[in-house]
């Protein structure tokens, strides 16, 4: 309960504080720039090298990958269907395929679960979500971005963009660094930055978010939430009942399936012009949504 009133207080922190900024789109920006240079590098430097691997942990990570090409394809024929716009379609699939799987659901499987389900929740989302977020959500942006050149991007533009992503850079960094290879003093630099990243991150999402729904976003925002928030972790309890798995691992991958869009990659692509609006309303109701939904997804698969 207190993880809840937590989100939603900084997220109506920054509902009210749009009424008052004269140039929110200037804070956000500014906001969004500290979170992918300083709190997102400072959380991936600290959580990657104190992981260590098992053979179960390829289960998680492997299913965030699995829900990747599955959402990926599921949106883009959606997509086609009801012919969304290229941007508005990039958003889609961008926000379907990933989660937030660490600002919301660490502290969410923190409060309903053991250490040993966080354990395998953070393979989840470190080597499922980060990952694909530094690499698949690049090449979804470069792709859709409305700067982009008619219909094709160059694969070495793309590469430019993953490489040059200050949270693959750190990624690739805490690979290679040892288990614990930073000062004390350091440490704790890096821990405060990597905490302000979920509250900073929900008042960007507050400046932006304007509730009244836009007529042509009914249908992407449904399919969206209904496909990211309610599929997915059906499928998970059906791919993880035909394995040999722990009920640790289970209630990890089931539970971080069902978080609501991530909302990095919604920040990146409101900064590459991908439907701002959208993705702001779709991170805001997906957010809401999520504070009923996964409480009562917690309380099945227990």
């Amino acid at each position: 309960m207190q993880t809840t009133l937590y989100i939603i207080g900084f997220f109506l922190l920054g509902s009210l504080a749009r009424k008052y900024i004269s140039a929110p789109s200037r804070v956000v920006g500014w906001m969004n720039t500290y979170i992918i240079y300083l709190a997102m590098p400072s959380i991936i430097l600290l959580k990657i090298p104190a992981l260590s691997f098992d053979s179960q942990m390829l289960i998680p990570a492997g299913f965030a990958w699995a829900w990747a090409a599955i959402g990926c394809i599921l949106m883009l024929c959606i997509s086609r269907i009801f012919k969304f716009p290229k941007p508005l379609e990039g958003a889609v699939i961008l926000l379907t395929v990933l989660g937030n799987t660490s600002f919301l659901g660490y502290p969410m499987v923190q409060a309903y679960f053991s250490d040993e389900v966080l354990n395998y929740a953070i393979i989840y989302d470190q080597v499922g979500s980060f990952l694909m977020l530094s690499t698949v959500g690049v090449v979804i942006i470069s792709l859709y971005s409305p700067s982009s050149s008619g219909n094709t991007v160059s694969l070495l533009s793309v590469l430019k963009k993953v490489l040059s992503f200050p949270p693959f850079i750190a990624l690739l960094v805490a690979a290679m660094l040892p288990k614990q290879p930073f000062a004390v003093d350091l440490a704790m630099t890096l821990t405060l930055l990597g905490s302000t990243l979920m509250p900073v991150a929900l008042v960007v999402i507050g400046l932006q978010f304007q509730p009244q729904l836009l007529p042509e976003h009914r249908v992407p925002l449904g399919a969206a939430v209904t496909t990211k928030m309610i599929l997915a972790p059906m499928l998970a309890y059906a791919a993880l009942n035909c394995l040999n798995t722990s009920e640790a691992v289970m209630q990890a991958t089931i539970f971080e399936s069902a978080m609501p869009s991530m909302i990095t990659p919604g920040i990146m692509a409101i900064q590459a012009g991908l439907a701002p609006r959208f993705c702001a309303t779709l991170l805001g109701y997906s957010t809401l949504f999520s504070f009923a939904w996964l409480p009562l997804i917690a309380a099945i698969i227990h």
